[in-house]
């Protein structure tokens, strides 16, 4: 079987998550989606990839998998933006008919169109910057799935945060068969359910660490390190080379990627990677991206004094879009810094290379490439100077800010300038 796995044309929807990577490098639990396809799928699947043209030379350096090569045959399309189960995706997604579409809302989530119209799909993406009209697929019989069916579509940045749970919990089990042989024995009475418990033989844990897995399972990858007086609380994944700090409380549904750092209280919150929050300070119900520094005492607001749902908007227009969440604190884009003490209200979307300081609550929305201080006017953040920084932070995590990475990150750039700023 071929599958191809391509971006529709709502991707702007998802910024600024989607400012830097592919939709199906999203990570809203353990796994990008792209990453948890290629477990599920069946070892005779041939796996292609179709995104928008600014993000073709980046991709190819990450992946051997074929990008933009668009060849004609018979595909089973599979949009970049979805997440599912491992059941969903082999009795639904798998399974699918031939010249059928499954939707969800306005959203295509996999179509099997057959190899006439498949040429028609692909010819009308190369006019269009490789990006798929999901229009294209109107002609095929459809068959409506929902999120109880174990399939979730982002939609917008807070889908994120909306889906973390369901999407973790059925990470962790992919994990915890990958990884049987690594037998947990606790080593004192301070673990609940230690069966639900793995911890890799790489891993430190000093003494005085709680893990209660009594209401998900918890895993800890690879060289990660625990300090005393932490508490866990699954559903959590710590992953591979994470510094948990001394004295941090962390609630699942939780994911902490690769390299990263953290502290304080964290709650709901995935962190994609390479990210530090090291300092005290409440973090909940929230999505980091990669190379983000989170200041001393930088608190998110997850829950509105009223208890109503919580609006926001991810563009620099006045339009405020209905979450139709409870809890939700705040999307922040790659390359993104707090200062020490910032405080941000429910539902807000902080750009990519974005700078906030001076304390105090900053705006709900701040843009992409934007110095924000309080007492200030927001100032455009020069590009040399973003990718200077940007060098330097990457450097101490032993990623290397590539040529293809930073023409993407200048191209992007320049989609958010008003005046010329170097």
């Amino acid at each position: 079987m071929k599958i191809l796995v391509f971006e529709d044309n709502k991707t702007a929807n998802l910024s600024p998550v989607t400012l830097l990577r592919a939709t199906f490098e999203i990570k809203a639990g353990i796994y990008t989606i792209l990453e948890k396809i290629t477990k599920i799928s069946e070892q005779n699947c041939e796996i292609f990839l179709n995104a928008r043209d600014i993000l073709t030379d980046v991709l190819k350096e990450k992946y051997t998998l074929p990008v933009n090569e668009n060849k004609s045959g018979d595909y089973l399309f599979i949009n970049g933006k979805i997440n599912f189960t491992r059941k969903a995706f082999k009795e639904i997604i798998l399974t699918l008919e031939e010249n059928t579409v499954l939707i969800s809302g306005d959203s295509v989530i996999a179509a099997k169109p057959g190899k006439n119209l498949a040429e028609k799909v692909f010819q009308n993406a190369r006019n269009n910057n490789n990006i798929f009209c999901t229009e294209d697929f109107s002609s095929l019989s459809k068959k409506e799935v929902k999120t109880e069916d174990g399939i979730f579509a982002f939609e917008y940045p807070w889908d994120l945060v909306k889906y973390t749970k369901e999407i973790l919990t059925d990470d962790l089990k992919i994990y915890f068969n990958e990884h049987l042989s690594e037998v947990f024995t606790p080593s004192s009475n301070s673990v609940l359910s230690p069966d639900n418990i793995l911890v890799s033989p790489s891993s430190k844990l000093y003494p005085n660490v709680v893990l209660d897995a009594s209401s998900g399972d918890i895993a800890i990858d690879e060289n990660a390190v625990i300090e005393p007086f932490t508490f866990v609380k699954g559903p959590v994944y710590i992953g591979k080379n994470v510094i948990v700090k001394a004295g941090t409380k962390i609630y699942g549904p939780c994911s902490i990627g690769i390299h990263s750092r953290v502290a304080g209280e964290i709650s709901g919150t995935v962190f994609h990677g390479y990210s530090n929050k090291q300092h005290d300070g409440f973090i909940g119900n929230s999505y980091v991206c990669e190379f983000v520094n989170l200041g001393a005492d930088t608190v998110t607001s997850n829950l509105k004094n009223n208890y109503s749902k919580i609006k926001s908007r991810f563009s620099s227009g006045d339009r405020q879009y209905h979450t139709n969440m409870q809890f939700f604190g705040t999307v922040f884009g790659d390359h993104t810094k707090t200062g020490i003490n910032t405080m941000l209200n429910t539902g807000s979307i902080i750009g990519i290379f974005t700078i906030i300081a001076g304390g105090g609550f900053p705006d709900k929305f701040i843009d992409s490439f934007t110095w924000y201080i309080s007492g200030k006017l927001p100032a455009k953040y020069k590009i040399s100077e973003a990718l200077e920084t940007a060098r330097v932070v990457m450097s101490r995590r032993d990623v290397e800010l590539t040529s293809a990475y930073e023409e993407l990150v200048r191209e992007v750039y320049k989609s958010f300038l008003t005046e010329s700023i170097v």
